[in-house]
């Protein structure tokens, strides 16, 4: 597991929101008090605590790298120049993600936000390549704005059509589907990517080998974790086959997911990677 060192912000939220937690079982941890507290002012940075978009959506985001950070008015991204994609894009679902009606309007274009300018149209024209996104469009019909947001370039990597279409967007699907039994869902996604992969395009966009999903499920106090890991290609599986740890996933994107929860409580719920303690 890759761990930090400074804790204190979180321990800062524990001790001014009076929150305690406690074991509860092998895969979730109980909070006494406050539970809004957690959702609603745990957040990974001091650049993050005074962003008014960020803390109103509540991120557990990865500790930062070298990476210019973007934030968007409903997730929160990592933008891999060398990559051009994201490599990481996290968002929360709960049950208002779910009754939302704005319509999927597509809207592709350069992310006026990545600094060092975002891969473009043009970059997936012909390569045989679905512009996949990383978060949802549909988990983003909270406005027209959201939604649009959605389409940005930064939120798209190459997906093979059949990987796209298929079993990566079940595996939205499932994820959606569990907002009905969860209070809320943490998801940080993105691209497993490394310097001896295909390109596409002028700007040079890689093509994953793979696509990772870590999830936080906050139900009845209790906070359970999961991750899923899929190559970038058809499949027929059963999506739980695809199931594994955030530990897991940690070792292959060399990213340390979750990082300021407190230790007992990060390696309770990155080293489970059996689905259905996941659902309790």
């Amino acid at each position: 597991m890759l761990k930090r060192k400074q804790i204190l912000a979180f321990f800062l939220v524990l001790i001014t929101g009076g929150v305690i937690y406690y074991y509860n079982s092998d895969t979730g941890f109980e909070i006494k008090e406050n539970k809004e507290e957690i959702y609603e002012e745990v957040i990974t940075n001091k650049d993050s605590l005074q962003n008014a978009n960020v803390k109103s959506i509540s991120f557990l985001l990865p500790k930062p790298t070298s990476n210019q950070i973007v934030k968007h008015t409903k997730f929160v991204l990592s933008y891999n120049e060398t990559h051009e994609q994201a490599d990481w894009v996290a968002y929360k679902l709960d049950k208002n993600s779910i009754n939302n009606s704005v319509k999927r309007k597509d809207n592709f274009r350069v992310d006026p936000k990545v600094t060092t300018i975002s891969a473009s149209l043009p970059d997936y024209k012909n390569s045989g390549y679905d512009r996949g996104h990383l978060a949802p469009a549909k988990a983003m019909s909270f406005s027209k704005e959201t939604m649009s947001e959605s389409f940005y370039m930064s939120n798209m990597s190459p997906q093979k059509p059949s990987f796209n279409r298929g079993i990566w967007k079940k595996l939205e699907e499932q994820v959606r589907d569990w907002i009905a039994i969860s209070d809320s869902l943490y998801v940080v996604t993105g691209p497993v990517l490394d310097n001896s992969l295909e390109v596409i395009g002028e700007n040079k966009v890689t093509v994953p080998r793979a696509y990772y999903k870590t999830i936080l499920r906050f139900k009845n106090a209790k906070i359970y974790g999961i991750g899923f890991l899929l190559k970038n290609e058809k499949s027929s599986r059963a999506l739980q086959t695809f199931s594994t740890s955030i530990d897991s996933i940690e070792k292959v994107t060399q990213l340390d997911f979750y990082y300021l929860l407190a230790d007992d409580i990060e390696n309770i719920v990155e080293k489970n990677k059996i689905l259905s303690n996941f659902l309790k």
